[in-house]
């Protein structure tokens, strides 16, 4: 997909003209939007930052990656991790090399250990008081662990 087409796409999934994503762009030509779509031309870096920034996405959307080697791929995660908080794991087999078999075992251990803590049950006594004496009937009520529950939350009146 070339430049243009993906203005033209981005433009078009925001429901905004030409003209108003020139606007938006810090004044560019609807003509010269136009040209970018039609691939009449191509924008120069700083014009493609400001239609991205007009579009809410990021620039490196517009960027074509030839990979071909992994140092390719690797330039491109470290690209990533400087953009959003990445976080690259993996599990070593004996040889040093990495097992995603092992990845995908350990990483369903752990949602089961994380689902079972979170679905611990306590109970609560129920207490009921009649005039002077107190009276305790046990009454055991499932609740939710302390660390899932919403501090936000109100209950109906």
């Amino acid at each position: 997909m070339t430049v243009g087409e993906k203005i033209r796409t981005y433009r078009t999934m925001r429901g905004i003209s030409q003209k108003t994503l020139g606007e938006l762009a810090g004044g560019i030509n609807e003509v010269t939007i136009r040209k970018y779509e039609a691939g009449d031309r191509n924008p120069k870096p700083d014009q493609l930052l400001k239609i991205a920034n007009a579009l809410g996405i990021s620039i490196n959307i517009f960027m074509d990656f030839d990979i071909e080697t992994v140092s390719d791929v690797l330039s491109l995660v470290f690209k990533m991790d400087e953009q959003v908080d990445l976080t690259v794991m993996g599990t070593k087999t004996e040889d040093e090399n990495y097992d995603p078999e092992k990845d995908k075992e350990n990483e369903k251990k752990a949602v089961e250990e994380e689902t079972t803590e979170n679905v611990e049950t306590k109970t609560e006594e129920t207490v009921e008081v009649k005039a002077d004496e107190e009276v305790v009937t046990e009454n055991p009520v499932p609740m939710i662990s302390e660390d899932v529950v919403d501090p936000n939350y109100k209950p109906e009146e």
